[in-house]
């Protein structure tokens, strides 16, 4: 059997081979192409030969290949480039090595090249990059979410110690002018406090949101009375509704504050006046988004805020959600506001993503998961609590000394009856015992230092006395499966610092629901 000559082997290998070969000659024309590297172009082999990059491809890439082979031909050494081509049929990322062919005697006839294709690998990668870049993100924010949320409950303990030992001073203290500004003065301090570490819990994902079916249009509609005057004359408002945002399932008081804070970046992105629009419409995502792979897929309405401001370079981009980070000069801001958007949203069980460029706005879009039909129809027949006002025997359980002072001074000055406990084995003992001054009431701190925690105790109590009223309170909620457990008591939850008032509503409430 005759074998096939060196040519042809040659040849057919050239043929064979998935990447890219050409020969050119010193006047840049192509004098040897195989099928891959015409197929890029979308011509034939024929049809190339005997041409130049100019003759082939658009100029930015024809000057590109040109530039390469000279660098080549002037050293006589093999080189690799990297880039992207243009051609008629499309681009092509690639890695050419580019060499010298040489006739028999040394000289340089023209250049080789094999290029092989890195379209694929380059989407890979940057695929991989922008995973890592996000899961790097999502630890960082997590980690600062934890801190936070140890700072912000003990802060909360601190306060709540401030806050109603104030209202106690207000109560019983003489009327004298200016003994109540001083009162007022720390009075405002504390819930200024207060505010700081609820956009804490906010950012950590810690704070006890109350999620209800909401109309996304509705409260667009009512948030632009508010912000026609929070913002002022030179700020345009404008709605962009769309009826398919539907209801969304979140908390309506904490969604109007992230709207407030969102709008109150965008006026002071646009100092000399501008444009404030707000869009509304319906996402059904299909699959986790590249950025945030923790959005589940599904329906989600798409509140969308977009400033025709200054807009932000990467750098400030990259770190818009980390608490305490700010541009404002002058002490304006605390940079709380936008950690606080991004904590609702994720906790929510949706995200918020930020698209700006400097010069071009900003655009703040929080996707919200949209309610389902049973959690509509609940809302619709919910039916108003009535209050109730008596003295009840209240069991407060707080391993604070001086937290668990202060609520029992708050229930005495409402008339309550107050028993107390600084762990659960101790409460047990009171809700178990019978008689007259068993407990009516057990309001407990969801964090306790020893023995079971609050959420525990509450259980065992209704175990031992079914239908027992319970509040909780805590300086923050803890993690996502604590927060569904302390829903399934149907117990409130009182986030501390709070007021006499609010403790006072809360536990009408309770008693009221529980006698109903």
């Amino acid at each position: 059997m005759a074998l096939p000559n060196s040519d042809q082997i040659l040849q057919a290998v050239i043929e064979a081979t998935p990447d890219a070969i050409f020969v050119k000659d010193l006047q840049g024309r192509y004098v040897l192409i195989n099928q891959a590297a015409a197929r890029f172009l979308d011509k034939s082999p024929a049809d190339i030969v005997g041409k130049n990059d100019f003759e082939l491809y658009p100029e930015e890439t024809a000057r590109q290949f040109i530039e390469d082979d000279r660098k080549v031909l002037a050293t006589g050494e093999a080189r690799s480039f990297e880039g992207v081509a243009k051609s008629e049929s499309g681009e092509q990322a690639y890695l050419v090595t580019k060499g010298v062919y040489r006739d028999k005697h040394g000289k340089i006839l023209g250049v080789f090249g094999i290029s092989h294709d890195m379209t694929e690998l380059r989407q890979a990668q940057e695929t991989l990059e922008q995973t890592r870049e996000a899961l790097f993100r999502s630890q960082k924010m997590e980690a600062v979410g934890q801190l936070t949320g140890g700072i912000a409950h003990d802060f909360n303990n601190i306060l709540a110690i401030i806050l109603g030992n104030v209202e106690l001073l207000r109560a019983y203290l003489p009327h004298d002018a200016y003994a109540d500004e001083i009162i007022d003065t720390i009075l405002r301090a504390t819930m200024h406090g207060r505010d700081l570490t609820g956009h804490l819990l906010a950012f950590s994902r810690r704070r006890l949101l109350n999620p209800q079916p909401v109309d996304v249009n509705a409260l667009v509609e009512s948030s632009v009375r508010l912000l026609g005057r929070t913002l002022g004359a030179q700020i345009h408002i404008k709605i962009d509704g769309n009826a398919a945002a539907g209801i969304a399932f979140v908390d309506p008081a904490a969604l109007e504050a992230a709207v407030l804070n969102v709008a109150l970046n965008a006026r002071d992105a646009m100092p000399d006046g501008g444009t404030l629009t707000i869009r509304t419409s319906r996402l059904d995502l299909k699959s986790p988004l590249p950025e945030d792979s923790d959005v589940k897929p599904g329906p989600y309405a798409v509140l969308a805020l977009e400033d025709t401001g200054a807009g932000m370079t990467p750098d400030v981009l990259a770190r818009v959600f980390e608490p305490f980070y700010t541009t404002k000069s002058g002490g304006r801001g605390t940079g709380l506001g936008l950690s606080m958007v991004y904590g609702f949203a994720k906790q929510s069980g949706g995200t918020v993503m930020i698209e700006s460029a400097p010069g071009r706005g900003t655009t703040v879009k929080m996707l919200l998961p949209l309610a389902g039909s049973d959690r509509v129809r609940a809302a619709a027949s919910a039916a108003p609590v009535q209050t109730t006002a008596r003295p009840r025997t209240i069991l407060v359980v707080e391993d604070e000394s001086d937290v668990r002072t202060i609520v029992r001074r708050q229930l005495e000055s409402l008339g309550h009856k107050v028993l107390v406990a600084d762990a659960a084995t101790e409460a047990l003992m009171l809700i178990n015992a019978t008689g007259p001054g068993a407990p009516d009431l057990l309001l407990t701190d969801v964090v306790l230092a020893t023995g079971m925690n609050g959420i525990d105790l509450a259980q065992a109590a209704r175990a031992a006395r079914p239908g027992l009223p319970i509040i909780f309170m805590s300086g923050y909620t803890a993690v996502q499966e604590a927060q569904q457990r302390i829903r399934e008591t149907g117990a409130p939850l009182l986030s501390k610092p709070f007021t006499t008032p609010q403790l006072e509503r809360a536990v009408n409430e309770v008693c009221a629901a529980t006698s109903s």
